[in-house]
């Protein structure tokens, strides 16, 4: 059975669970509170859920009860006043974290928190303040790393409190990711799915030494084996029983069968790296059913 381990709804999602039937297994984040409001609600087979704020939409949330302006004010940083204020004009107004949470949160329904991170590189687009189809340009305007992390640090919290694993995304930042899930995750043996992995090799030997048969990488098609010997390599230094295989693809706008495609390309990749007679394909279910197990 094919494993996608990370994979997404699109942000206007109205596909129906008959048409995001699949006959493998589907891991699929939640990355702000609209995607969650559909995901919550499919019954299609072979889905898990997950529930959490992906960096990208961090500053969507607060964690004090202050106004709009003062809001912003806190957690982006900028340059250009005007343009900080035209951003402004067109965001939310930010919805309470805790208060998030206490009202969505439901543990009988979510298998993985996630999506969850860092990320230092991503800006603001200008039409919409934050990523969605049409969003257009980006801006100069970018989230603060205090707040991306008091927002990580929370979904660990609640992830640690339920025994739920986590599902990560970090982008030139995975010493601040580390020293995180250093001080929230391992003392509590969460289990840790760093997805799309980017971090150098010698990084991901610290992740592997501290947290042995509790982190597992999940490696993609576009990300990962973008250059095939680059992608081999990684495979080679990952422990077998740490692999999983993703898509990171929006599900409700892409072929099933095209996806089905990616997911066999990696199996056959790894296979390929390993050069060993392994059931690839039974490995990485095998890893899945370890890692959502709790």
């Amino acid at each position: 059975m094919l494993v996608d381990a990370h994979c997404h709804l699109s942000y206007h999602c109205s596909t129906t669970d008959e048409q995001l039937r699949s006959g493998h297994l589907r891991c699929v984040m939640s990355t702000n509170h609209s995607d969650w409001q559909v995901l919550k609600r499919m019954k299609a087979d072979g889905i898990k859920k997950s529930f959490g704020v992906h960096p990208w939409y961090s500053h969507l949330f607060t964690l004090e009860h202050i106004d709009k302006s003062s809001h912003y004010n806190q957690v982006l940083e900028w340059k250009d006043p005007d343009e900080f204020n035209a951003i402004v004009e067109v965001l939310p107004d930010p919805i309470h974290l805790d208060t998030y949470i206490a009202q969505e949160y439901d543990s009988q329904l979510v298998t993985i928190i996630g999506e969850i991170g860092l990320d230092k590189l991503f800006r603001l687009p200008k039409i919409t303040g934050f990523y969605i189809e049409g969003g257009g340009p980006l801006s100069r305007i970018r989230v603060k790393m205090s707040h991306q992390v008091a927002v990580f640090r929370r979904f660990c919290q609640l992830a640690r409190h339920y025994g739920k694993p986590v599902s990560i995304h970090g982008v030139k930042c995975h010493g601040l990711l580390y020293d995180v899930c250093h001080e929230e995750l391992m003392p509590h043996n969460v289990k840790i799915c760093l997805h799309s992995v980017t971090a150098s090799l010698d990084t991901l030997q610290i992740w592997i030494k501290e947290y042995g048969r509790s982190v597992f990488f999940s490696l993609s098609k576009w990300i990962n084996f973008k250059d095939p010997n680059e992608g081999k390599n990684l495979v080679k230094m990952l422990p077998l029983k740490c692999i999983l295989t993703e898509t990171d693809f929006p599900i409700d706008k892409s072929n099933d069968d095209e996806l089905a495609d990616q997911l066999s390309y990696i199996c056959d990749q790894i296979g390929s790296a390993l050069d060993e007679t392994a059931d690839v394909y039974q490995l990485v279910y095998a890893n899945f059913c370890r890692f959502i197990e709790y």
